[in-house]
């Protein structure tokens, strides 16, 4: 049986990603980063990713690996494209992670009762 790898901090690159996505070639390589990352075998650096989320404008691409510098480039260009037009957006990992505790707040909607269903019919 197959160990599946915990890869958080390519989700939360991706994340951050998404929150900017405004173009078509942005939904492209965002398409491809999920792909390098189901085929990686490991996960990218936690620190590198959370001083990317912290401060993108001040980040150097040269600190990740090759495969996967060109995309943290691209969400760099993202960042100040948006910035430009006046979208704000803050990365801030502890903002990730206070998402992830309001989701665990909210309670569950109320289902619809289960319909009952007929007993099985017995063959002869």
């Amino acid at each position: 049986m197959a160990v599946k790898i915990k890869r958080t901090s390519f989700q939360r690159l991706l994340n951050a990603m998404k929150k900017v996505t405004s173009e078509v070639n942005d939904h492209e390589i965002l398409r491809r980063l999920e792909t390098l990352m189901v085929t990686s075998k490991e996960d990218l650096n936690q620190t590198v990713v959370r001083s990317l989320l912290e401060n993108p404008l001040d980040f150097d691409p040269k600190s990740v690996p090759e495969p996967y510098a060109q995309y943290v480039r691209h969400f760099v260009y993202m960042v100040k494209r948006n910035k430009k037009m006046g979208l704000d957006v803050n990365f801030d990992a502890s903002a990730i992670e206070s998402k992830k505790d309001k989701k665990k707040l909210v309670t569950p909607k109320k289902s619809a009762p289960a319909k009952k269903q007929a007993p099985a019919r017995k063959r002869a």
